[in-house]
């Protein structure tokens, strides 16, 4: 992975972070991890192979998830069990909205289920797909290839 700047907003904050290489994109996620509870939602915005995947393969291995973290492109929704509770979580859901084209497919797949869960941390990747499908209150993260 090559660099890559996240921006996270929340509350209407705005954070800017310029990630070099994967080995930071680890660290960034582990210090993120420190913040999340259980409920937390994660909305990843950002071109194809702008790194949300990665980004969320490397909070997976933060969590200590033992299963090999995909891309759950085609599958739509993927849930890993943590090796410990976090936060009071225990499970990260991992959305992919990509195929999707309204939030009512989400419903389809029982991702109610898990969005919003006290003991699930939720992670959807193109959550612009599915408007109105999660609190309006997530942790909002955009991911950019910077221009050379």
């Amino acid at each position: 992975m090559n660099k890559r700047i996240i921006t996270l907003k929340k509350y209407g904050a705005y954070a800017r972070f310029h990630i070099e290489d994967l080995k930071e994109l680890a660290v960034f996620a582990r210090e993120l991890l420190k913040q999340l509870k259980g409920g937390d939602v994660l909305a990843l915005s950002g071109e194809l192979g702008s790194g949300k995947t990665a980004f969320t393969k490397e909070l997976a291995k933060a969590f200590c998830i033992q299963k090999i973290v995909t891309s759950p492109t085609f599958v739509l929704m993927n849930v890993y069990a943590f090796s410990k509770k976090y936060h009071g979580a225990l499970r990260l859901c991992h959305i992919d909205a990509y195929r999707l084209k309204s939030a009512k497919e989400l419903e389809v797949l029982g991702a109610e289920e898990y969005i919003g869960d006290s003991a699930t941390i939720t992670v959807i990747e193109w959550p612009e797909r599915v408007k109105g499908s999660f609190s309006k209150d997530a942790l909002r993260m955009n991911f950019k290839i910077p221009k050379k």
